[in-house]
């Protein structure tokens, strides 16, 4: 999916995780489920946020950071290595609003790389017509959350 789609997607899975978890500082709770969001492009050189990183360039796309595996490594580093654990939860919620979401386009993901290199993919093709009514769709539903909550 598109930047922008993952963005949004990231955004609504925050909101619904907001009535759940209720955090302290909703506003950077929603940031970190975004950020999150995004982070699993980070092995894509084109992508907003791996063309600021080497590891674009050392794995491949869609391949280890597309896998389920990665969100309780994330969740150990920010938890116990860097001592964030506020940040663990968001930023994994917004990595899973991420996998599912490119699980259903055309190119999928491995969700158990590099244990099975077994595909997850659907029919939505990246940048077309059915993803673009689900990022409509979605601002929409996340719009009238915001106004009903």
């Amino acid at each position: 999916m598109l930047f922008k789609t993952h963005i949004a997607i990231a955004f609504l899975f925050g909101l619904l995780s907001i009535s759940f978890l209720n955090p302290h500082n909703q506003i950077l709770f929603i940031v970190l489920v975004m950020f999150g969001g995004l982070l699993p492009d980070i092995d894509h050189p084109k992508s907003k946020i791996g063309k600021y990183t080497p590891i674009a360039f050392l794995f491949e796309h869609r391949g280890f950071f597309h896998s389920f595996l990665v969100i309780p490594v994330i969740v150990v580093l920010l938890y116990f290595v860097f001592d964030l654990p506020s940040f663990a939860v968001p930023i994994a919620i917004g990595y899973i609003s991420h996998l599912t979401s490119d699980a259903v386009t055309k190119e999928g993901i491995m969700p158990l790389h590099p244990i099975s290199r077994k595909r997850i993919n659907g029919m939505i093709r990246t940048g077309g017509i059915l993803e673009f009514f689900i990022f409509v769709s979605v601002v929409i539903l996340s719009g009238y959350l915001l106004l009903h909550s």
